[in-house]
C-alpha cells in the first residue's frame, strides 16, 4: 500500500510539473506583447517598456517560470488586470 501511494504521488508530481511547463510555454509562444496589449495601441514605447519591466517581461523565460512557480507554491497568484485585485481573492470569493 505504501509503495502504491508513493508511485501515485510521484506520478501526480510529474504530471503537475509537466502541465505547468506546458501552460507556461504556451503562454510564452503566443504572439504579441503583453505590456502593449495592456496599455493599448496608442501607448508610447517608453511606457510599454516601463510596464514590461514592472511585470518582469524583460527577464529571461526561465526566470519568469521560476517566479511563477514560486508564486503558485506560496499562494501568490498575482493580480488580475481585469479586476485590479489579487487572483487568489477572486478565486476564493467564487468558491
Amino acid at each position: 500500500m505504501g509503495l502504491f501511494l508513493l508511485k501515485r504521488s510521484l506520478t501526480l508530481l510529474g504530471t503537475l510539473v509537466g502541465a505547468s511547463v506546458i501552460v507556461f510555454l504556451v503562454l510564452e509562444i503566443l504572439p504579441g506583447n503583453a505590456a502593449q496589449m495592456l496599455m493599448g495601441p496608442d501607448a508610447s514605447p517608453e511606457a510599454v517598456a516601463a510596464l514590461a519591466t514592472k511585470l518582469g517581461l524583460d527577464l529571461p523565460a526561465w526566470t519568469r517560470y521560476w517566479h511563477w512557480i514560486g508564486g503558485l507554491l506560496t499562494g501568490n497568484l498575482g493580480d488580475s488586470y481585469a479586476y485590479s485585485s489579487p487572483v487568489l481573492d477572486l478565486i476564493l470569493e467564487r468558491l
